[in-house]
């Protein structure tokens, strides 16, 4: 009787299946549609000028000038010197 039970707990731990290898095509990269083509811009915008937020206490408001807009962009920041001279600006 030991050696049947023993015959075949050795069969049912020996006979492992082979390990799936998963499809590359399908393996998240990070480059998806929101992380790659939804967020490529490939237009800058410049600074103009760093003033208090009017929203938050405490924060700035970095304004950028956009080229094909009258509307300027404004980037919220914790402080004055966080304003990087130049950004990528959205499409209009």
């Amino acid at each position: 009787m030991r050696v049947i039970f023993l015959a075949i707990f050795t069969i049912l731990i020996g006979c492992n299946p082979t390990p799936e290898i998963p499809d590359p095509s399908k393996v998240p990269t990070g480059k998806g549609k929101i992380h790659g083509t939804l967020n490529e811009r490939k237009m800058q915008c410049r600074l103009v000028k760093v003033e208090r937020s009017q929203d938050l206490q405490g924060a700035w408001s970095c304004i950028y000038d956009h080229p094909k807009s009258d509307v300027h962009d404004v980037v919220t920041v914790g402080e004055s010197n966080m304003c990087p001279n130049m950004v990528f600006c959205d499409k209009r």
